[in-house]
This record gives C-alpha cells, sequence and structure tokens, in this order.
C-alpha cells in the first residue's frame, strides 16, 4: 500500500473494519513509514477525545468533517503545511 491508499482505509483500520486482505499492507506500511504511523496515532488521540463527547463521536457530522481535514493536510505534505 502507498501513502494515499493507508490514508483513505485508517478510519476502518482504527474502528477494526478493515477487510483482512488489507490489514497486512496497512501495517505493514504504517510501520515502515513514519508520516503515516505519526498520522494514526493523531487520529487514535482524536478518536479518543471524540468518545468523550456529549454527542457519540459516531454520528457527529463535526467527526467527519474532522476527518476529512485531517486527511486533506496530511495529503499536503510536511514542507507545504502552515
Amino acid at each position: 500500500m502507498n501513502c494515499h491508499e493507508v490514508i483513505d482505509v485508517m478510519e476502518e483500520a482504527l474502528e477494526g473494519r478493515l477487510p483482512a486482505g488489507l490489514r497486512a499492507g496497512f501495517e505493514e506500511h504504517v510501520t515502515a513509514c513514519a508520516s503515516c504511523g505519526t498520522y494514526l496515532e493523531q487520529l487514535r488521540i482524536t478518536h479518543k477525545a471524540l468518545k468523550n463527547l456529549r454527542q457519540p463521536a459516531g454520528t457527529s457530522p463535526q467527526r467527519k468533517n474532522l476527518i476529512e481535514a485531517f486527511k486533506k493536510e496530511f495529503r499536503r505534505g510536511p514542507d507545504r503545511r502552515s
């Protein structure tokens, strides 16, 4: 898997919904790629924080917007982030 493929399935991986056929490639990539490994850890922290909100995180439109913002920022790359 490459970085873009990993980003696209990271939510499913965090929620335990990643198909078995993709798990090995996902794990291999996030272990070898420091950027994706960092992104995964940031997403884990975000998931944990969102679970503490009053509204269930799974139903929050803001949750989806936040995850999409993370994906967009990550795809821009570290050299173009402000």
